[in-house]
C-alpha cells in the first residue's frame, strides 16, 4: 500500500518525527505501507531526515520529496492522502481519492482552515482524546474526527542510561522544545530561577533559537547562563543520545507548553524513563495519566521549584513509573487505530 503525506516544510519538528515513528511501526506489525512524504519546502531538515531513514532501514518505506511550485503531482496513485496543516494543496488534491485532513499544529490561528475543509475530505486525524475535544470545541459541523495515537520508536522504550557516561557534574532540568511563546520558554526560565539555590542542577535548552543571542542574554540577566548548556537542534537520529543523556544524568524533562496537540518529546522521555514535569493542558495530562506528580498548573513556578524537587529526590522511583507509562507508546494503540480507520475508509 502507497499513501501521501503531505506537510509544508521539512522541519526538527513533530510532524516529520510521527511519520518516521509511523514507518516504524508498519514495519515492526508486519503491515506493507509505504510512505512518500512531500514537503512544500525544505527547512534545513531534510539531510537529517534522510539520514535517518539510511540509518534504520528506512528507505523505500519512507520517500521523501519536495513538491514543484505549481503542485503537479500523480495525486491519484496513492491509496490515501493524509494532508497534515498543509490547505494550500486542498485545491492540487482534489483528484486524489480517500484525502483526509491531519491536524496537529497546537497554534490556534494556524489551524482555522478547519472551519472551511473541501467537502471530497473524508475524516480529520488528531494525535489525542484531548485534542479531538478541542478541536470538536472550537469547530462546529466538521467531518469524522478521528485519533491516531503517536506511537514512539522502540529506542527510546529499550532505552539504557550508559553505566559511566556523565559529562557534567550537576542533574539537567531539560527544555527541548522550540523557544517561543507557545512553548513558553518565558515560564521555563522563571522555573530554572526558583531552583538557582540548587547547586547540584543545570539547565538544559535544546531547541530552535535556543542559542540566539536574546536566549543567552536572558539568561545571563537571571544569573542562569553558567549553568546553562543550549543547543539549536538535534538531528532526528541524535535525539535518543539526548535523552540518553538526560537519563544517565539522572535529570527531569520539563515543559510549561501552553498548547500542545500530542506532546511527543514527552512521550519520548517518558518512554525513555526520564521523569518529566509537565504543564496541566489536556493534552499533557492524559499523557501522564492524570498523574498528579508530573503536571503542574500553567503559570504557578512556585508549586513547579516544589515538584521538580520532589521528582530529583524521588528520581529512581518515578523513573520506573516513566518506564512503565511509556509502554503505552508502543505502536500497538496506532497499529490498532490505523486498522480501524482502514477497514471504515477502504
Amino acid at each position: 500500500m502507497d499513501i501521501l503525506v503531505v506537510y509544508q516544510f521539512c522541519t526538527f519538528g513533530g510532524v516529520e518525527r510521527v511519520v518516521l515513528n509511523r514507518a516504524q511501526s508498519f514495519r515492526k506489525h508486519g503491515l506493507d505501507v509505504n510512505i512518500h512524504i512531500g514537503y512544500l519546502r525544505d527547512r534545513g531538515a531534510l539531510a537529517s531526515f534522510n539520514a535517518y531513514l539510511q540509518a534504520n532501514n528506512l528507505r523505500g518505506r519512507v520517500t521523501p520529496f519536495i513538491f514543484p511550485k505549481d503542485l503537479a503531482h500523480d495525486w491519484g496513485k496513492y491509496e490515501y492522502v493524509f494532508i497534515v496543516d498543509t490547505p494550500e494543496v486542498f485545491a492540487a488534491s482534489a483528484a486524489a481519492k480517500n484525502v483526509h485532513v491531519e491536524c496537529h499544529t497546537p497554534y490556534v490561528q494556524s489551524r482555522q482552515y478547519l472551519r472551511d475543509l473541501p467537502p471530497y475530505i473524508k475524516s480529520i486525524i488528531v494525535p489525542s482524546r484531548a485534542f479531538k475535544d478541542i478541536i470538536e470545541s472550537e469547530f462546529e459541523n466538521l467531518p469524522d474526527v478521528r485519533v491516531f495515537p503517536n506511537p514512539v520508536a522502540d529506542e527510546y522504550l529499550n532505552l539504557k542510561a550508559p553505566a559511566k557516561e556523565t559529562i557534567f557534574t550537576r542533574r539537567p532540568v531539560t527544555y527541548f522544545a522550540r523557544v517561543e511563546d507557545l512553548k513558553n520558554f518565558i515560564e521555563a526560565a522563571r522555573i530554572f530561577e526558583t531552583i538557582a539555590d540548587q547547586d547540584d542542577l543545570m539547565y538544559w535548552v535544546v531547541g530552535e533559537n535556543a542559542d540566539e543571542k536574546q536566549v543567552i542574554q536572558s539568561l545571563e540577566r537571571k544569573g542562569l547562563l553558567a549553568k546553562s548548556f543550549l543547543r539549536s537542534h538535534v538531528d532526528f537520529n541524535r535525539v535518543t543520545d539526548l535523552v540518553r543523556m538526560v537519563k544517565g544524568h539522572r535529570g527531569v524533562f520539563l515543559s510549561p507548553s501552553k498548547g500542545e496537540s500530542f506532546g511527543l518529546s514527552a512521550a519520548e522521555f517518558i518512554s525513555g524513563g526520564v521523569p518529566v514535569l509537565l504543564s496541566d493542558i489536556s493534552p499533557h495530562v492524559e499523557l501522564v495519566g492524570g498523574d498528579e506528580r508530573f503536571i503542574y498548573p500553567l503559570g504557578d513556578v512556585t508549586t513547579a521549584r516544589e515538584k521538580l524537587l520532589w521528582l530529583f529526590s524521588h528520581w529512581d522511583e518515578v523513573s520506573q513509573v516513566m518506564t512503565a507509562t511509556g509502554k503505552k507508546f508502543d505502536g500497538e494503540n496506532f497499529i490498532r487505530s490505523w486498522r480501524e480507520f482502514v477497514e471504515r475508509y477502504p
